[in-house]
């Protein structure tokens, strides 16, 4: 007995050592990363693992808000790239449920306007700001014709993104995250912006009238790359294919979507490159009914 006592206490001092310098706070379900070395997160994943490569995965609200500190210096190997998808995984799911919420609030509306012809005012404000942010347009002025007409416009954009395509575009433009951009940034994009001072000048191109985006935590910078996916004019083709996937009761699928990516970047074959990485890294089955579970020390 002693001797087991022991032996537990010399394991747990060596957990704690492992990850001192992990800074971290529980928030309801989920476990918010705030700071971590590469040897944490990796470590952290082999204690509490989940295999993303299975329909269905169960994937536990960890968030890391920022990538590790030391990431950069981390050599590529099977165990990297594992850790780097287990770490965008759970925030992808994340903004997908916001998505999804935001979704279902829309087709409530736009079923009762159907069936009754109507709005509360909150409700018609309510469409009017949604279309504002997706950029979604008509030029009726009255309503409920005007929110009707937003509302069937909304329906085809307000829609998760397949979390395959999210993660293979990260990894193809951050460079499995060892960007300066991702690093220093959090910008896993590349995003950019135009005609500002606001964000980070390319150093290839410092008199260019674009900025790389900057943002606060890796959160963000998946939001506001599937808000971008949601509502540009460059991803027509792809929310045409998506809604064509959801016509025919089929959830949204990277595969079949990789090929509409074709404006997503200046990169020569970007589609390819898309498709190659979701499938040679087995993403395609993130998109099968992962579900986000609440995280547990156990």
């Amino acid at each position: 007995m002693k001797r087991f006592m022991v032996l537990l206490l010399g394991w747990t001092f060596a957990a704690t050592a492992a990850f001192a310098e992990m800074i971290t706070e529980e928030d309801g379900g989920a476990l918010i990363v705030k700071k971590s070395s590469s040897d944490e997160a990796k470590l952290f994943f082999r204690q509490h693992p989940y295999d993303y490569t299975k329909a269905g995965a169960k994937v536990p609200r960890v968030y890391f808000q920022h990538l590790p500190y030391d990431w950069k210096d981390t050599p590529e190997n099977a165990t990297r790239n594992r850790t780097f998808i287990r770490i965008l995984l759970p925030l992808v799911l994340k903004i997908n449920e916001e998505i999804t919420a935001e979704r279902s609030e829309l087709m409530r509306m736009y079923a009762k306007i159907r069936e009754t012809g109507l709005l509360t005012d909150a409700e018609y404000t309510a469409v009017d700001a949604t279309a504002e942010k997706y950029d979604a347009f008509t030029t009726i002025k009255e309503q409920p014709g005007r929110a009707k007409v937003l509302l069937k416009e909304l329906l085809g954009k307000v829609d998760i993104i397949p979390t395959s395509i999210m993660i293979s575009t990260a990894i193809i433009y951050s460079d499995w995250g060892t960007s300066r951009l991702a690093m220093e940034e959090n910008s896993l994009y590349r995003e950019e912006v135009w005609y500002t001072n606001q964000g980070v000048k390319p150093k290839d191109d410092p008199d260019s009238d674009y900025r790389y985006r900057v943002f606060s935590n890796l959160e963000d910078s998946i939001r506001a790359r599937a808000l971008h996916i949601n509502s540009s004019i460059d991803y027509d083709y792809f929310r045409h294919t998506r809604l064509y996937q959801r016509r025919m009761n089929q959830a949204p699928n990277g595969v079949n979507v990789a090929a509409q990516m074709m404006h997503d970047s200046n990169l020569k074959n970007i589609g390819g490159m898309i498709d190659y990485t979701l499938s040679y890294y087995k993403l395609a089955y993130t998109d099968q009914y992962p579900q986000l579970v609440d995280y547990t020390a156990e």
